[in-house]
């Protein structure tokens, strides 16, 4: 079939759009029967390797119904060490690729074989994103061949390392620093010299994490005092670009610059979880909505995707067989983890409801019934302002990433982080996790400002934001007397500190930052320890 270039060089755009996007327009029965299809042959797949037939048992299922029955929930521990010795004579397909996360505390990397076929389909879905995040009306979009990207995304064998690598089969982008340079180079170097490329260049799409946005923004509303001047920089085409950006920022009454004075780029293609919050300053700074997806390496891949209204999310048909887990059954296997919780298919879930997801790989891939250790929510059945008859999905949380404090309130990353940034506190990053205070449970806070502020005042002004935000959070106080919140302020450049040893320790990209829930102790030792 043929690629979205292919496609565009032949002006065929309509068929660009049907191909990539086309799946929105799916009834929610011919969504399910994709899905059920697609598990059939998965499982005709898996019964002819070994491995299928350890994960499948005795007898081939033949139906839905009698898979979901016999087949057990599984995580990664519950595959062979195989899979992570990267076994292939066992597999149902030889992988293309190996693919890997940040790695699990204590035991490496956590490896995913990806076949050639869901190295395809992560390319296309990755292209999706990127034309949702162009568009401004059903079946419109403005990307164009040879459009310049920034690379800013962690290298293969990372899977956002991987879907540049699968977008670049299905269109001609041109990267910011070209992509087999850019994959030889730390995230600092990489951003830095894409930035000083986009100077002469142009830029017109970006395909990462909201974070990096955010910083690109934030450095250039404190002035830009992170880049250093160079020859290069007064090429006439930079300082073009430079004077142009003068005037856009004196015209809009600011004194400083800002990228969308420098920049109009075409899309934003975020990817992770933090966009919800961060996306009004992203806006601020760049002139453009961004558009998130949801994926994880365990897909591997992208599973969902927001529409060009930057509303839910939804998912892709033929990635993965979906399940999901009930929140109170998912709460309840986490504390009698013999237990077994019950599955709902999509045609089943309901608005307003949190799910942990379970996938099945289509493809020939290895996981079965997978529990990835994400909770999602449905926002709402369909998106009747674009006209999708879908559910639609947000990142809720990670499973493990709860903070569950005396079983009166689950406080998430994003709880914490709203209240953080609705507080108004100019901070550099924060870390959190559940801890005990004269045997009463406490959400500690730690957390590094920008400049001196009182530590009640932080307290009461993030106190305050989470009762609002999260309402069984001040029931804590108001019925059982606990003072839920501990804030500890840490010194200045305490995640700086933390980066720099974690770079010189060899630490992957996905590591250099600590966690914002649950840290271990090692973690917050570090970072509440003053400079040396």
């Amino acid at each position: 079939m043929a690629t979205a270039l292919e496609l565009l060089r032949e002006g065929r755009r309509d068929e660009i759009w049907k191909k990539y996007c086309g799946f929105i327009d799916l009834s929610l029965e011919e969504f399910m029967e994709i899905q059920k299809r697609l598990l059939m042959e998965q499982i005709d797949i898996l019964s002819k390797c070994e491995l299928g037939r350890r994960l499948l048992g005795d007898k081939v299922s033949t139906t839905v119904e009698e898979f979901r029955e016999t087949v057990p929930l599984t995580t990664y521990d519950d595959y062979p060490p195989w899979v992570a010795e990267k076994r292939e004579d066992i597999l149902p397909r030889k992988p293309l690729w190996w693919i890997h996360t940040s790695g699990r505390s204590g035991l490496g990397f956590k490896w995913v074989p990806c076949t050639p076929e869901a190295a395809k389909k992560m390319g296309e879905c990755s292209l999706t994103l990127l034309i949702f995040a162009s568009c401004s009306k059903r079946g419109e979009f403005v990307l164009e061949a040879g459009d310049s990207m920034l690379a800013a995304i962690a290298p293969f064998p990372y899977a956002s390392g991987a879907m540049l690598r699968g977008v670049q089969e299905e269109f001609e982008f041109s990267f910011l620093p070209p992509l087999e340079q850019a994959m030889n180079m730390d995230f600092q170097e990489r951003i830095q010299q894409g930035f000083l490329m986009a100077l002469k260049s142009g830029l017109d799409t970006f395909n990462g994490v909201s974070s990096v946005l955010v910083k690109i923004g934030d450095q250039f509303k404190e002035g830009a005092g992170q880049m250093r001047i160079s020859t290069g920089m007064l090429h006439p085409q930079v300082l073009f670009r430079f004077i142009r950006g003068l005037i856009r920022s004196r015209l809009d009454g600011r004194r400083y610059l800002l990228p969308k004075d420098l920049w109009n780029v075409k899309c934003l293609g975020t990817g992770s979880t933090d966009t919800a919050l961060f996306r009004s300053q992203i806006e601020e700074h760049w002139g453009r909505t961004p558009i998130e997806a949801y994926g994880a390496t365990d897909v591997p891949g992208l599973l969902s995707v927001q529409g060009w209204n930057a509303k839910g999310m939804t998912f892709f048909p033929d990635v993965a067989f979906l399940e999901f887990i009930p929140e109170e059954e998912h709460v309840r296997s986490k504390e009698d983890p013999t237990y077994r919780p019950d599955t709902l298919l999509f045609d089943e879930v309901k608005a307003g409801q949190v799910y942990e997801l379970v996938i099945t790989h289509f493809m020939g891939g290895v996981f079965v019934r997978y529990r990835i250790g994400d909770l999602i929510r449905i926002v709402s059945l369909k998106d009747e302002e674009i006209g999708i008859a879908l559910p639609q999905m947000v990142f809720h949380s990670r499973a493990d990433d709860i903070i569950d404090l005396a079983a009166f309130t689950r406080l998430t990353e994003k709880d914490i982080w709203q209240a953080i940034e609705e507080a108004g506190l100019a901070y550099v990053d924060w870390t959190a996790r559940k801890e005990y205070l004269a045997q009463k449970p406490v959400l500690h806070l730690y957390i590094e400002l920008k400049s001196e502020i009182d530590k009640e005042e932080v307290k009461q002004a993030i106190h305050s934001r989470l009762r609002e935000i999260h309402k069984p959070y001040g029931e804590l106080e108001d019925m059982l007397g606990i003072d839920p919140l501990e804030v500890s302020l840490l010194p200045p450049d305490s995640f700086a500190r933390y980066f720099q040893e974690r770079q010189r320790e060899g630490a992957d990209l996905a590591q250099l930052k600590p966690p914002h829930m649950n840290a271990r102790d090692e973690i917050i030792a570090k970072l509440v320890s003053p400079p040396s």
